[in-house]
C-alpha cells in the first residue's frame, strides 16, 4: 500500500478503465512488470521496479506523476489519455485511415469515410495509420470520423 495521494489502481476503478476501452473496441493488456498507479485523480503506467524504488524511499507523498500518464478519473468517468495505447492489445479493433486521412486527422480535423480504409462500426473508435499506430480515438457516424483526441493535440495546446 503506497501513501492517500498514490494508490495502485485496483477493483472498480480498474474496472472502469477496461470498461472504457471496451467502449472503444479496444482490448486491456498491461504489461506483467508494469501497474496502473492512481495519483490524485490521473492513472498512470508504471514499471514496477520504480514503484519499489519509490516506496523505499519514501517518495510517494511528494509526487504529482510517476510513469506515463494514460488518463484521469473525472466526475465518475475514466477519460482515455493519448498515451492508453500503452495498455491497448494489438488485437483490438482499429479504424485505418488512408496518409491524408491520417494528416488531417492529426491536424485536429475530422474525416470522411473515402479516407478510411477498412469499414468500421458506428461509434467510438481507436484510430490508426496505415502502420497500425494508434493516433488517436474519435467517433464514427457511417459518414465521417470525428476527432475526439489525436497526437497532435499535444503540439495546438503548446501554441
Amino acid at each position: 500500500m503506497f501513501s492517500e495521494n498514490m494508490r495502485i489502481i485496483e477493483g472498480k476503478k480498474l474496472e472502469l478503465i477496461k470498461k472504457s476501452l471496451e467502449n472503444y473496441g479496444a482490448i486491456f493488456e498491461l504489461p506483467s512488470d508494469y501497474k496502473l498507479v492512481l495519483i490524485n485523480e490521473e492513472v498512470f503506467l508504471v514499471k514496477t521496479d520504480v514503484l519499489t524504488k519509490v516506496q523505499n524511499e519514501n517518495l510517494e507523498n511528494n509526487l504529482i506523476s510517476v510513469g506515463t500518464q494514460i488518463g484521469k478519473f473525472h466526475k465518475g468517468n475514466f477519460l482515455l489519455g493519448i498515451e492508453i495505447h500503452l495498455i491497448i492489445g494489438p488485437k483490438s479493433k482499429k479504424v485505418k485511415l488512408t496518409e491524408k486521412g491520417t494528416s488531417l486527422f492529426l491536424y485536429g480535423r475530422d474525416v470522411f469515410v473515402k479516407n478510411i480504409t477498412n469499414s468500421p462500426k458506428k461509434g467510438f473508435v481507436i484510430v490508426s495509420n496505415k502502420r497500425d499506430e494508434i493516433i488517436g480515438f474519435g467517433k464514427f457516424d457511417g459518414k465521417m470520423l470525428i476527432n475526439i483526441l489525436d497526437r497532435g493535440s499535444y503540439l495546438r495546446v503548446l501554441e
